[in-house]
């Protein structure tokens, strides 16, 4: 009886272990694919043209007029493959250089892309995507930029490394894109954070687009600076545009980690 027990207990632990295998297989392969995807995409990116201004010696860059949307020429392609496509985003030496999409009336409360491709096809790793609450264009003080934090290292699972000093001191800067203009942006906090319910009374980083006044604008720098793992130093004016990137993390249920920063 015993040994027909352990059969039994090693049959079954070898299936776990061929699904699991299996599973891997497939998730660490989708995520190539994905990452292939990615790489033909950024492939599309023209050159960043630019013109003077007819009025001032500032160069502005070259917009082109797809289906009624002054966008910037470079995105024409990926613009003209899909309309949700809003800007790309690349912080240096890490592996996010991905695009960025927005869908603030869809159905599913702007979250269209995260489970879907460039395609709009399915896809576990998903598309970092502008929270709907959010404007570009016409910008809202912050903009909040979401994306899954994958166990292969792909998508926002890099924007972790930013609670190392030694790399926030190289990479105090990244940039971000849109169609409507290119965007250099000065990290001003990172930290560790939770989604909390909606009736608990207390700071929520997430939910913080546009400020009623200077004081409410203050009082959000002054929290995310207070909860920053590093004092970067940077100053923050009423008035600033700021992007906020947010990933998953598990250092609490619900945990998230999120790095501020400021245009410059």
């Amino acid at each position: 009886m015993k040994k027909k027990i352990t059969n039994v207990l090693a049959a079954i632990c070898l299936l776990i272990a061929v699904g699991c295998g299996g599973y891997l297989a497939y998730y660490y392969g989708a995520s190539a694919k994905s990452e292939s995807a990615i790489s033909e995409l950024s492939g599309m990116i023209g050159t960043s043209d630019f013109q003077q201004d007819d009025q001032t010696e500032n160069e502005k860059p070259q917009m082109v007029d797809v289906d009624g949307v002054m966008i910037q020429k470079k995105f024409e392609k990926l613009y003209r493959e899909n309309h949700d496509f809003l800007g790309w985003i690349t912080i240096a030496d890490t592996h996010i250089d991905y695009p960025v999409m927005y869908t603030p009336n869809d159905d599913e409360r702007g979250e269209f892309y995260i489970h879907r491709n460039f395609e709009k096809k399915y896809s576990a790793a998903g598309l970092p995507f502008v929270d709907e609450n959010c404007n570009v264009e016409l910008p809202t003080d912050n903009v909040i930029v979401y994306g899954h934090n994958m166990n292969s290292g792909t998508m926002f699972h890099d924007i972790l490394q930013y609670e190392q000093e030694d790399f926030y001191k190289e990479h105090t800067t990244f940039q971000f894109d849109t169609i409507y203009e290119d965007g250099e942006y000065e990290v001003v906090a990172m930290f560790y954070g939770q989604i909390l319910d909606d009736d608990q009374d207390a700071f929520k980083y997430y939910e913080f687009v546009n400020a009623g006044d200077e004081k409410e604008f203050m009082d959000f720098v002054s929290h995310i600076k207070d909860m920053s793992l590093i004092d970067t130093g940077v100053e923050v004016e009423y008035g600033d545009k700021l992007i906020t990137l947010s990933t998953c993390a598990y250092h609490v249920k619900d945990g998230r980690f999120a790095v501020v920063a400021k245009k410059k």
